[in-house]
């Protein structure tokens, strides 16, 4: 049983909340050069994209489940083979900042600590608030992260994803980086926060954050590419012993198969009618949604969503498959083109690295938590509203 609510707090936390606040509408400039030129290269972001030691099944909450329980085996064998630190049974994503005295040393969103409850919430686990930290604190993975990257380097086993960036970029990535922590926003490990609104994040939550906040990738390119989404029917959401709800979160998106774009009521909690709880390996988490749904206390809600909520997860195995194909194109063709850049192949030790040179990229001046509603939608697109 050990196994299995470890497994779901890892869950809750796939894509690895200070108190709501509204968006800061003034633009900050970071003394990027008026007169066309680039600014020389300065620094060096790299995201570390660790992949789960085997590829999971999103069909349905049951066979995620299952998917991260195995993987946690296969993760122990990892580190009895040297290949890893850490089994990261759903994978991870660390980060570093290499900037002279605006770097951030390598960390990441981390967290978990409430299994009594998940075995009970269904798919609410994945909208559950639990205590977070970041890797580079005492109270987060502060010895192991190192260890674990220089391993997984050695191996093979994470993929780099990495941009050459300005000094005024890196004054924006540490000012975001400050305020978050500053924020308290790292205390809240949750699958459906948003990082750059303070809401807190999982760990790929809070990778993509950094790329996003920086202006590095347009989002509407990245989101696609680096994140999963699915329709939570109602009857498979509880919340045995709450309140009733889960805290509203900004990434609570999603892209239907027919394109279209659900993006729940900003700042609305999401009310619980389940009572009861729903065990995992219930026969209703056999699929994501179904006739046993029934319609959210939400007015005004229309279409699937009125039975369904949006979920949409930065999930570092997808990060890390997209790396490993743009390395693979660039080792064969020079330099390759993904995202709306120019990516060259590298290695560090026996790890894929690819590399951006963003030096020419301006920093992105909107506020942090002033973006748009839609993940699938620029951060700086205009909102519909």
């Amino acid at each position: 049983m050990r196994i299995v609510l470890a497994a779901l707090v890892a869950i809750a936390g796939i894509g690895c909340v200070a108190e709501d606040s509204e968006p800061q509408q003034v633009e900050k400039e970071y003394g990027f050069p008026t007169d066309g030129s680039c600014p020389a290269p300065a620094g060096k972001l790299t995201l570390y994209a660790i992949a789960p030691p085997i590829p999971l099944d999103w069909s349905s909450p049951n066979a995620l489940l299952q998917g991260v329980m195995d993987s946690r085996a296969a993760g122990d064998a990892m580190i009895a083979a040297g290949d890893a630190v850490m089994k990261r049974s759903i994978g991870h994503i660390n980060l570093e900042l290499e900037c002279d005295d605006l770097s951030i040393k390598m960390t990441g969103q981390t967290g978990g600590g409430a299994e009594w409850v998940a075995a009970t919430d269904g798919a609410g686990l994945l909208l559950r608030d639990t205590p977070g930290a970041m890797d580079d604190m005492p109270t987060g993975d502060l010895i192991d992260t190192p260890k674990d990257i220089a391993a997984r380097e050695a191996s093979g086993k994470v993929k780099l994803i990495s941009f050459v960036v300005s000094r005024p970029m890196c004054k924006r990535l540490k000012e975001f980086y400050t305020e978050y922590v500053e924020s308290g926003a790292f205390k809240h490990y949750n699958g459906s926060f948003r990082a750059r609104r303070m809401e807190g994040a999982g760990c790929a939550i809070f990778g993509a954050g950094m790329v996003d906040v920086g202006g590095l990738l347009r989002r509407s390119l990245f989101t696609p590419e680096w994140a999963r989404s699915v329709m939570i029917g109602s009857a498979r959401i509880a919340d045995f012993l709450g309140d009733g709800k889960y805290k509203y979160g900004g990434n609570l998106v999603a892209r239907g198969a027919d394109g279209t774009h659900w993006v729940w009521p900003k700042n609305v909690d999401v009310p619980v009618s389940n009572t009861t709880p729903v065990y995992i390996f219930s026969d209703v988490l056999d699929s994501w949604s179904g006739p046993e749904d029934t319609e959210f206390n939400v007015p005004g809600l229309t279409g699937e969503m009125r039975t369904k909520l949006p979920f949409t997860i930065y999930d570092p195995e997808m990060m890390a498959n997209w790396a490993e194909s743009v390395w693979q194109a660039a080792q064969q063709h020079g330099v390759a083109t993904s995202l709306g850049a120019q990516w060259t192949a590298s290695t560090v030790g026996n790890a894929h690295e690819v590399v951006f040179d963003a030096s020419c990229v301006k920093p992105q001046s909107l506020a942090f938590t002033a973006d748009n509603d839609d993940l699938f939608e620029d951060s700086d697109a205009p909102m519909d509203r």
